[in-house]
């Protein structure tokens, strides 16, 4: 992966934002011509650039795309993310990540425990997601990258200056061989291989960036993927992928998280809020094949 820093395009960008004029010592702060400050910038948006543990919260709304129309509703995902992460001596950070989602009615706060194929008319038993601890790695350069267990592996692209806010941007292309063999899991596969297209955006506002006092900056997030059917949906070979558009923000603490998604996931995920003593990997298709017969 390509290292990355901001442009000097943006610097200029930064010092012409409006709530603050063209000799703005934010941009000075900002120190662009210095490696480390990609590193530090990005782990500090994402999620810290000190030993702590942060949360983000998203909803995503998930669609059908058949290749032959327009897009369909299916359900919306609660997604909480749990990263510790952890300063390392040559300037770069480490986190420790840890992942849930629990479903529920298309764009309600309705938790569901069953979902109807729009497709085959069959009733399904929602599956939900449970994955960590994975690793993320952000070198002190800016280059990010991930442990080979994960399925999004995020490329850095520049950021963006508009306004007051700053824009970080980065995609994911993956694929690998579909974990449900075809003979075995008709209705679990959907092809030889699995597709994962993911591109995020993280804001932030540039005078929290450019502040070196602050480790941790508030930032939202918005995210669409386009990926192969989740297996636990069971559309064996019907043509298509699932659209995903999310959004959501870091909490200040679990307690910011909505009271009705907490009661579902502590019914569902428990273990997403216990990620200090959560040390054996999970990995939730591991999970499916254990609980369910080819």
């Amino acid at each position: 992966m390509s290292g990355f820093r901001l442009t000097r395009r943006a610097s200029l960008a930064l010092g012409a934002a409006s709530s603050f004029g063209p000799s703005s010592a934010y941009a000075q702060k900002l120190d662009l011509d210095d490696p480390k400050a990609a590193g530090r910038i990005r782990a500090k948006i994402m999620g810290s650039a000190a030993e702590e543990a942060v949360h983000t919260f998203m909803r995503l709304h998930f669609y059908a795309y058949r290749h032959d129309g327009n897009l369909i509703p299916l359900y919306t995902m609660n997604n909480l993310n749990v990263r510790r992460w952890s300063p390392q001596p040559d300037g770069g950070f480490k986190a420790k990540v840890f992942e849930c989602g629990v479903y529920s009615k298309f764009d309600t706060t309705e938790p569901i425990e069953f979902w109807e194929n729009p497709f085959s008319g069959e009733k399904i038993k929602t599956w939900p997601l449970l994955s960590g601890p994975l690793n993320l790695a952000i070198a002190a350069d800016g280059n990010v990258t991930t442990g080979a267990e994960a399925t999004v592996k995020p490329q850095p692209q520049n950021f963006e200056v508009i306004g007051d806010n700053v824009f970080m941007p980065q995609a994911s292309a993956f694929s690998l061989p579909h974990p449900f063999p075809a003979q075995e899991w008709p209705k679990e596969n959907s092809g030889e291989r699995s597709f994962r297209d993911s591109h995020y955006v993280y804001i932030a506002k540039a005078a929290d960036v450019a502040n070196a006092a602050l480790s941790n900056v508030p930032s939202v997030v918005q995210l669409q993927n386009l990926v192969s059917w989740a297996y636990w949906l069971r559309m064996g070979q019907i043509p298509g992928r699932t659209w995903g558009r999310g959004f959501g923000a870091k909490l200040t603490s679990l307690d910011a998280l909505p009271r009705w998604v907490r009661v579902d996931m502590e019914k569902k995920t428990p273990k997403i809020f216990d990620t200090a003593h959560w040390t054996e990997f999970v990995n939730e298709v591991a999970e499916y094949k254990a609980s369910h017969r080819p």
